[in-house]
């Protein structure tokens, strides 16, 4: 069993990158070991396309206020 030592990130889709120096390496398996830092960063969420749905509400439809911005948009 041969062994190799880099130092690599992991993604937010737990994808871990090994560099190309270790092509030789690519499509077979291996064992892994993970050694992480003691003070770990708490992940952040990824925002989903409709997350915020029924939080915002409108208090009131009206155009009125655009009026403010009609030199901008003509």
């Amino acid at each position: 069993m041969q062994a190799i030592e880099f130092e690599t990130r992991i993604d937010e889709n737990g994808h871990i990158y090994v560099p190309e120096e270790f092509h030789n390496a690519y499509g077979k398996r291996a064992r892994l070991v993970v050694l992480l830092p003691d003070q770990v960063e708490p992940l952040k969420k990824r925002r989903r396309p409709g997350s915020a749905k029924g939080v915002l509400s409108l208090l009131s439809e009206d155009d009125e206020h655009l009026n403010d911005f009609k030199e901008y948009m003509s």
